[in-house]
């Protein structure tokens, strides 16, 4: 205690990000609203497809695209345009990567960033695998340039209240030096996302 006040330090240390790579903002340009990204490293297509349902339903959100990053890697992508604070509880609600919850709080744009290029030399660009449809789609606003953004991978929406303009914002940023090729698993892959 210090003159009748109590101090709290807090110190943070993190990796130093060497690795440049391309993404998309979260933010709709031109607003306070955002999409929401989420990025995990290491999950199972049938426990994310779970995960993602039990989202759509409790937080009243469209449709989920989800694109794989590595082998467990997956980001999973709404379109709808909500409050940031929204989004924030839809992240914080969610079991992505903690380090990427923290996103906004931690770099310049104020945005969760999702990569669309390759990472390194062995990481390939993100690709579309397939949708989590959500009995809720439409219902809310929808990022009309996130819905042009996900053109870029084959992904057509139909947007029933398109919201914002035709662009997203892209970001050039450093991410972690974990770039190398996977090695291949020795365990069967999991058949129970047939049912995606």
């Amino acid at each position: 205690m210090i003159h009748n006040y109590t101090v709290f330090l807090k110190v943070q240390i993190l990796k130093k990000l060497e690795t440049r790579a391309e993404g998309a903002a979260s933010r709709v340009v031109g607003t306070t609203r955002h999409v929401t990204f989420l990025d995990y490293d290491d999950i199972n297509d049938y426990r994310l497809l779970e995960e993602l349902q039990h989202i759509q339903d409790e937080k009243k959100i469209g449709n989920f695209y989800v694109f794989q990053t590595r082998r467990n890697g997956r980001h999973a992508v709404c379109i709808d345009a909500l409050r940031f604070r929204d989004v924030k509880d839809i992240v914080d609600y969610s079991s992505c990567d903690i380090a990427y919850k923290r996103g906004p709080r931690l770099n310049e744009y104020r945005s969760w960033v999702i990569r669309y290029t390759k990472k390194g030399k062995n990481r390939d660009a993100p690709k579309y695998i397939y949708k989590v449809e959500s009995p809720h789609e439409g219902k809310n606003l929808q990022s009309l340039g996130h819905a042009n953004y996900l053109l870029n991978f084959g992904v057509k929406i139909d947007l029933k209240r398109p919201y914002g303009p035709n662009e997203i914002e892209s970001i050039s940023y450093n991410t972690g030096k974990r770039v190398e090729e996977e090695p291949e698993s020795t365990e069967p892959e999991s058949t129970e996302t047939d049912a995606v």
